[in-house]
């Protein structure tokens, strides 16, 4: 009797996913240190997705309703105002480009089974004591204020050589 195997190979094909939504305007990101009442001098401008910046091209400002179309890291935002008197509105976009995309990592995942059941990272206490000798670096002139007399002085030296003059 003679045993077959088969293998089944299934190739994934990239999928690519829209992602949208709402969110806080980040115009500030990419504007510039420049005062100019031209509203397009005061922001970097960009005509790709690659480099961050406005796109003046699909960008109104004249007239309402307004819309500054602006990409940071690739994301599509699109800050726009109705009327004049309601709030801009920004909304994002982003569209993955699924497996070949560099946001992507395809790479195996492999679980340690000495690490399960191991919640945070191990804490380390630092209970090393070093016990240094401590002494001033004045210790042997402190030792000073205990000679009472001369006598005292020539049997001390506190490994010092002193040459006692008697000058009278």
């Amino acid at each position: 009797m003679a045993l077959t195997t088969t293998t089944t190979t299934t190739t994934a094909s990239p999928v690519s996913t829209a992602i949208t939504g709402n969110s806080t305007s980040r115009l500030s990101e990419v504007e510039k240190y420049s005062k100019s009442s031209n509203f397009f001098n005061r922001y970097f401008l960009t005509t790709t997705t690659v480099k961050d910046g406005v796109v003046q091209s699909q960008s109104n400002i004249s007239s309402y309703p307004k819309k500054i179309v602006y990409y940071i890291g690739g994301i599509r935002y699109e800050d726009v105002q109705s009327t004049p008197t309601s709030a801009w509105i920004t909304t994002f976009f982003y569209e993955g480009q699924g497996y070949s995309s560099p946001d992507f990592i395809n790479v195996p995942a492999y679980k340690d089974p000495n690490k399960e059941n191991i919640i945070q990272n191990p804490k380390i206490e630092n209970d090393v004591f070093i016990d240094r000798e401590e002494m001033s670096a004045f210790q042997k002139n402190y030792n000073l204020e205990y000679i009472e007399s001369l006598s005292d002085l020539e049997t001390f030296a506190a490994g010092n050589y002193f040459n006692i003059v008697n000058n009278t």
